[in-house]
């Protein structure tokens, strides 16, 4: 009989220690399926390699892995020291602070006392071409009969799609002993793996393997991008999005195609550490250039970072209205948290400059102590001068100031509404809804007809006139015309 499904998930891993990564914490969010973006030896691979191990396999689908397939003791190399927490959802109940660790000859705990879910790892091998390997591993995902015929059609609709050729069949073939994939292309045109470009074969593997893992099982994917160009590639993520939704899978994928960091459907995480090794940061949900601003790109001397394009189109028309446009960029963080993280992160690397300001929304961190408070989870550390660098580091982030209780889009509807213009009545003819306070502005766009770059110009023009505008941009404003007189301006 099969084994019963187990309804669970992960929620949170931590890395105190492992290769690379220090005091690295990445949770998830609401969604099945997460990209992990980095620069080339940022520790990617390792978060991956990390994962495949916190379990133990369900069925035989899932794969056995031990710590020691990844992590090899080699001449000085013995991972002593190594540690990370990770934190699971079983059968509804949190079961937080699950320890792995290497402290003597063993990683512990033993692979029998882990939770059990099925896992399987796709690692970069599985680019190399069959004609080019020198040996072809058999696939636990072999086609059988009855129970499969769902299974194979989907794998060629998806692969049609995917790719844009008309598949009209897929079966698993054997020639001297070794296991290949033999395809039908537009009714007449057959051949096998050795015959398919590194591209078309690996996504066969890959929908092979995500159409056969059971509900509620963990499917990681190393470099997916390799060997796919990018609108095929999105068609993937879009087919194991909806997989994923389907089956309760969980997907964590790494990546470099930047193209990727602006879906809104998966869970987006940068990786990036310090130069001097004292920190590992994960950003959720940024834009590539803020990434290049880690990595020491600077193109203009005052830089503003923003959470989302309606506070850009603020910051814009408050340093228009400075007359310092041609100084400044602008850089769209993502999450409120990213601020914390980049701020801390520019600190460590000593780039973080008084020409630096970070623009909070307003509606979250508004004390002091809750800013110190999650300074401290993304700047961690109790050595001499860590509470001065996160002083600094915080002195950097300001916000737009609100009305207690009130979020940014909700209170600019409201001053919208008291205008004398055309978006004003449309504005007017909103009913408040209680419930979802961050679509006002997008439905007076939608009523408008406007392009989403034209309304938030002519929006930030309309509401800098009115009176509240001085006090709600104060603090960018103070920075502004302290930056300006350092520049002689």
């Amino acid at each position: 009989m099969p084994n019963p499904v187990i309804k669970q998930s992960l929620d949170r891993v931590k890395f105190t220690q492992l290769k690379g990564l220090k005091n690295l914490d990445i949770q998830k969010r609401n969604k099945k399926v997460t990209a992990i973006f980095g620069v080339n030896g940022c520790g990617k691979s390792t978060i991956l390699h990390a994962l495949a191990c916190l379990y133990r396999p369900c069925s035989a689908i899932g794969e056995k892995n031990y710590f020691t397939r990844f992590f090899k003791r080699e001449n000085r190399v013995t991972w002593i020291g190594s540690k990370l927490y990770a934190d699971f959802t079983i059968e509804g109940t949190p079961r937080n602070g699950h320890r792995y660790e290497k402290r003597g000859d063993r990683w512990t705990p033993r692979i029998d006392k882990r939770p059990q879910r099925d896992v399987v790892y796709i690692g970069i091998n599985s680019c190399v071409p069959d004609i080019e390997q020198a040996t072809v591993t058999t696939s636990k995902y072999n086609m059988g009969l009855e129970e499969e015929v769902e299974r194979r059609n989907d794998i060629i609709c998806s692969a049609s799609q995917i790719m844009n050729y008309a598949y009209n069949n897929y079966v698993k073939t054997s020639f001297r002993k070794k296991k290949y994939k033999k395809v039908t292309r537009n009714g007449e045109i057959k051949y096998s793996s050795l015959a398919m470009g590194a591209g078309e074969q690996r996504l066969f593997s890959l929908l092979e393997i995500l159409y056969a893992m059971p509900a509620y099982s963990l499917l990681l994917i190393d470099e997916l991008d390799l060997t796919l160009h990018t609108s095929a590639l999105m068609r993937l993520v879009d087919e194991m999005v909806k997989v994923a939704e389907r089956k309760h899978v969980q997907i964590v994928f790494t990546t470099h195609r930047e193209e990727l960091a602006l879906r809104e459907d998966i869970n987006i995480r940068h990786i990036w550490n310090a130069n001097d090794g004292s920190q590992s940061f994960v950003l959720n949900h940024t834009t590539p250039d803020c990434i290049l601003r880690l990595t020491g790109r600077m193109e203009k001397r005052l830089e503003v970072y923003v959470e989302d394009d309606l506070s850009e189109y603020i910051a814009r028309e408050v340093v228009r209205a400075k007359g310092l446009l041609s100084y400044t960029s602008f850089h769209r963080f993502g999450a409120i948290e990213n601020a914390f993280v980049v701020a801390a992160g520019l600190d460590i690397q000593e780039a973080n400059s008084e020409d630096k300001i970070f623009l909070m929304d307003g509606d979250k961190y508004r004390t002091e102590e809750e800013r110190i408070a999650q300074m401290k989870k993304c700047y961690s550390g109790n050595e001499d001068g860590r509470t001065e660098r996160r002083e600094r580091a915080l002195s950097h982030i300001k916000q737009y100031i609100l009305p207690e209780e009130e979020q940014p889009e909700h209170f600019l509807w409201t001053k919208l509404k008291e205008s004398d213009n055309d978006l004003a009545k449309y504005a007017q003819e909103i009913n408040e809804v209680a419930d979802d306070k961050h679509s006002y502005l997008y439905d007076v766009q939608q009523r408008s007809g406007e392009s989403r770059e034209s309304f938030l110009t002519r929006l930030t023009n309309i509401l800098a006139k009115q009176e509240f505008w001085s006090n709600y941009v104060s603090e960018l404003e103070i920075w502004l015309d302290a930056r300006k007189n350092a520049l002689g301006l």
